[in-house]
Parts: structure tokens; C-alpha cells; sequence
């Protein structure tokens, strides 16, 4: 099998969509209901992903697969609908509603513009604020998945922020919805026995890329599922009837589900941007004509949203020029939840910071940033980094945990490192860690543009092989690409005052490029272009 490259991905995606088999292109082999599924599943497919116990099941065994199915279904949805039955929220029904997805890891305890802590959605907290100050109603959805911390946040929504509708997706399932699911994934794993899996020069063509073990799975299963998600967002969509839908992470299954539920009810759809965008990404880069100019979500076309809200002039030059969104999808309108970086100094403290942790506050400081990539791959960054750190006994580690990060897999490193460490919570506040460290270490996450818009002097390392996903790190820290090289780099970042103050001379270039203007007002352009786009529909 040869070795699948992050740079030949988007080569490999365009010679299997030009490959037909039956007559039929990948595209049009995964259709439903005039839509191709393909631009549901392609952000994953790449990416080498060993199939659960369940999905096995699925496969082996598809109607024992799908009674257990529809037993957990129809329990989430029935205690969802009760749960949401006791914090009803009373609205008048005459103003403009927002429907914003609310992924259960955005929410955590942060620091307020005010200063005060609080219990929110890190990313839609200011927005949220903004909105109900320009009287919009504002309802969030998140599927409840099958982690009981699920269930704790979806309580705590409905319980701590009564001024606004939470609702759980899993509340708009029904059986009539379960049977479409069914009924979609016996026809896709019809159309991979009688016309994929025969055809000899396909098949060779997907174990040349070590993608013969993945497809099966997603015609046999994910598919169906695929087919769920996009009937329940057509009925949360025609039962809440918003004025606008907002989603971040619109490559997902279950936020592409409500870009579509929205086209076809012309109901306008708004992305924020919510993370790092590179050459290399598969949730944003598509390959020419394959994004309608006109917004048709129909076959052949990949549904995005009507309007994207990036960082900055970088991120709408790649997703208008390396990617195919049309000029006038993209708005540069900063990020929102960057809005209390302009006041940071006026919010944090590092005396506090340090107290509540147990530092000295007159040691220097270094926060450790993990990655959201599989374990092998995050414990070889973690361990790069605390071996390097072994050769300065006189700084306080502190460790941030990514909040998509599952278990706890970096205090086993720290133990068997023998290092001394504070480990921060999942949901602590990034930006307080931030503002209250002298370095910062991290791989590609935001970690360092945060870093970077305090004035932060940080060390980002790079393992991989292939193209670097996050090459506009250069010049703005120090980058490395060797853990022999990180020692060094570190000795430079702390003690060598040249390179921090040119570091944080092409930093301040770099924050209008990829955060645009740090004036706190990102939150109002997002709630102005809201007001647009329902306007003009």
C-alpha cells in the first residue's frame, strides 16, 4: 500500500471522483434526495481510521445493528423531550431567531470582557450577548452523543442560561425518520456489493491509497446515518423556523445537515470560522467546480454556506484562491470570541493565575499546548516537548489539554517523563494561561495565534511528515521540525532578546493577516452581517 501524504489528498480525491464505475462517479453512486453524500464524508476519508466494534457489527451483523440503534435513538430522544419539558423558555415570537449550533466542548467556564467568570459557549457567548441586546431570540442545538458528559452540559445549558432556547438535536429523531436511515442504508450497502465492490479496477484503485478498508464502512453504515442527520435537521429547521442558521465546523455531518436543511428552505446560513485553516485542509479545500457559484446544493455540488466569516485576509485568500468559494461567500470579519484579547490586561491576572495554582508568580512560565490528534501522534508531541524542558529545571510547566481530547492520556506521560506539572481542566480558559506564561509550546493549534495576538513569545514543532498544514507559524515563533532542535529554540525564545523582539516584530504583521483588527468589535461586524443577510432574504 503506498503511503497516503497530506499533500496528495486532494490529487488521490479527483482521480476516484473521475473514476466510474456502473456508469456512475463516487459523487453520484452516494446521491440521496438530489444530494450527494460524498461532501459528507470526504473530510474523513483520507485520514486512516480503524473501524469501531460497532461498525464491524453493522457490517456483520446489520440488523442486530440497526434494533440497538433504534433502542438508544428513541431513549435520547424520549429523555431529551422530558428534560427540555422542565426549563421552558417564554418568547414573544415577533423578533428575528438565530439558530446556532452549540457543540457540549465549546462549553466551559471563561472569563467575561467584564472580567467576571462564567459558565458559556467559549465561541458564541459575545455573539450571543450582542444579539439579544439587538433583540434577535437566539435557540442552540447539539446532538447529545453517547459520553455521559453530554448530559451535563445539556442540563447545565437549560439550567444557567434560561434567557435563551436550548434544544437538544436528538429531540427532532423520530421513527419515521429511524425508517428513512434504514431504508438508505440498505440501498447504499446494495450499491457497494452489486456495483463497487465487484469492479476489480476500482477496488485496486482504493488499496493503492489504503482506502479499500474505510469505504466499506461508510456505505455500510455512516451513510444511513449521513441520511438521519439531514431528515432530523429538516425537522428541527421546519419546526423552530429561524431567520438565519449560524454554524461553525460546517464540514461536520451534523452541521452540513443544517447548511442543507437551510438552502432548501432559503433560509440564509452563516459560517464563523472557529480554528486554523491551512493549504492542507480537507474540511475547506475542494477541488475546482465543485462549489456552485449560483448556491445550488444539488448533484454534483457541494453545499456550503451562503456567507463564510474568516480571521482574516489569509484565511478568504486560500478559501477563494488554493480553495473554490465564490468571492462574495467570503466576509473577513475577525473572530468573535478574540473580542476580550484587546482587554486582556484589564481581565486576567497573572498573580491570581499563579495563586490559584500553586506557582511563583517571579518564575518564568511555560504553557504546553496538546494537540486534538490521535494518542500516538499527541503523546510523541508531548513527549518532544517535556524532554526538551528537562533542561530547564527553573521554569513551571503548566499543561493545557485540548477540549476535544479523549481521557487523560497526558498524565501517563507526565508520570512516566518523571515531570513536574500542572495540569490544567479540558475546559479551563485558554486565554488565561496564555496571558499569564512567558512561552508557550504547541504543534498547530490556535493556541499559537492566541499566543501570538497577547505578544507571546511561543515554540511551535512540527513531526510530521509531508507539508507542514501550518506553514504561516514560521517567523512568528520558532518553528522547528526536529525534537533535537527544540532545546535550542526554546534557549532562543527565552534568553535571546534579538530574536524575541523579532518574533514579536512579524507578529504584529502576522495578527492583522490571520485575526484582523484587534479592536474588540469582531462580535458587533458578526451581528451586523447577521442582520444583513436576514434583511436581504
Amino acid at each position: 500500500m503506498e503511503k497516503l501524504e497530506p499533500g496528495k489528498w486532494l490529487a488521490i480525491e479527483q482521480e476516484m471522483l473521475r473514476t466510474r464505475t456502473g456508469g456512475k462517479s463516487l459523487i453520484e453512486l452516494t446521491e440521496y434526495d438530489g444530494l450527494s453524500l460524498w461532501w459528507f464524508m470526504r473530510t474523513r476519508i483520507y485520514h486512516s481510521a480503524q473501524s469501531t466494534r460497532s461498525i464491524r457489527l453493522a457490517i456483520k451483523n446489520p440488523y442486530l445493528f440497526s434494533l440497538a440503534e433504534f433502542l438508544y435513538d428513541s431513549l435520547t430522544s424520549m429523555l431529551c423531550k422530558v428534560l427540555s419539558s422542565f426549563f421552558k423558555v417564554r418568547t414573544s415570537g415577533k423578533n428575528p431567531k438565530v439558530l446556532m449550533t452549540a457543540p457540549n466542548v465549546q462549553w466551559r467556564t471563561v472569563r467575561s470582557s467584564g472580567g467576571e467568570l462564567k459558565r458559556c459557549d467559549v465561541f458564541l457567548d459575545s455573539l450571543v450577548g450582542e444579539l439579544q441586546r439587538r433583540d434577535f431570540e437566539v435557540v442552540t442545538v447539539a446532538p447529545l452523543k453517547y459520553s455521559p458528559s453530554g448530559l451535563k452540559v445539556m442540563i447545565e445549558k437549560l439550567h444557567i442560561q434560561r434567557d435563551i432556547i436550548h434544544k437538544e438535536f436528538n429531540i427532532y429523531w423520530s421513527t419515521k425518520i429511524w425508517k428513512k436511515g434504514h431504508a438508505a442504508r440498505r440501498h447504499f450497502t446494495n450499491v457497494w456489493k452489486s456495483v463497487l465492490k465487484i469492479d476489480g479496477k476500482f477496488v485496486g484503485s482504493l488499496e493503492k491509497y489504503g482506502l479499500d478498508s474505510q469505504l466499506p464502512i461508510y456505505f455500510h453504515s455512516i451513510l444511513g446515518y449521513v441520511v438521519e442527520t439531514i431528515e432530523m435537521a429538516k425537522e428541527l429547521v421546519q419546526k423552530e423556523k429561524p431567520d438565519l442558521i449560524l454554524v461553525s465546523s460546517e464540514y461536520g455531518i451534523f452541521e452540513r445537515a443544517l447548511v442543507v436543511a437551510g438552502k432548501l428552505e432559503r433560509i440564509p446560513t452563516l459560517a464563523i470560522q472557529h480554528g486554523n485553516i491551512g493549504p492542507l485542509h480537507k474540511g475547506y479545500i475542494y477541488p475546482k467546480n465543485s462549489i456552485s457559484a449560483s448556491g445550488s446544493i444539488q448533484t454534483p455540488f457541494c453545499p456550503i454556506p451562503d456567507k463564510t466569516a474568516v480571521y482574516g485576509q489569509y484565511y478568504y485568500d486560500i478559501l477563494t484562491k488554493m480553495s473554490s468559494y465564490p468571492l462574495d461567500s467570503v466576509v473577513i470579519t475577525g473572530q468573535p470570541r478574540y473580542d476580550v484579547l484587546a482587554v486582556a490586561d484589564r481581565v486576567y491576572s497573572r498573580e491570581e493565575f499563579c495563586k490559584r495554582l500553586g506557582l511563583d508568580s517571579s518564575k518564568r512560565i511555560v504553557l504546553v499546548g496538546t494537540e486534538n490528534m490521535g494518542i500516538s501522534e499527541g503523546t510523541t508531541l508531548l513527549r518532544s516537548f517535556l524532554g526538551a524542558l528537562k533542561s530547564f529545571p527553573d521554569l513551571q510547566i503548566v499543561v493545557k489539554p485540548h477540549p476535544g481530547e479523549r481521557g487523560e492520556w497526558y498524565r501517563n506521560v507526565l508520570k512516566e517523563e518523571d515531570v513536574r506539572a500542572v495540569v490544567l481542566s479540558k475546559e479551563a480558559d485558554t486565554f488565561e494561561a496564555l496571558h499569564a506564561c512567558d512561552l508557550f509550546l504547541t504543534g498547530f493549534s490556535t493556541i499559537a495565534t492566541e499566543g501570538i495576538i497577547l505578544g507571546k513569545v511561543g515554540v511551535t514543532l512540527h513531526l510530521g511528515e509531508g507539508e507542514d498544514p501550518t506553514p504561516y507559524y514560521r517567523g512568528v515563533t520558532l518553528r522547528v521540525y526536529k525534537a533535537s532542535d527544540l532545546i535550542p529554540a526554546i534557549t532562543a525564545a527565552l534568553y535571546d532578546e534579538k530574536t524575541r523582539e523579532r518574533i514579536k516584530t512579524e507578529g504584529e504583521r502576522f495578527v492583522y493577516d490571520h485575526a484582523y483588527k484587534q479592536d474588540g468589535k469582531a462580535t458587533e461586524r458578526v451581528a451586523s452581517l447577521i442582520e444583513k443577510l436576514i434583511k436581504k432574504s
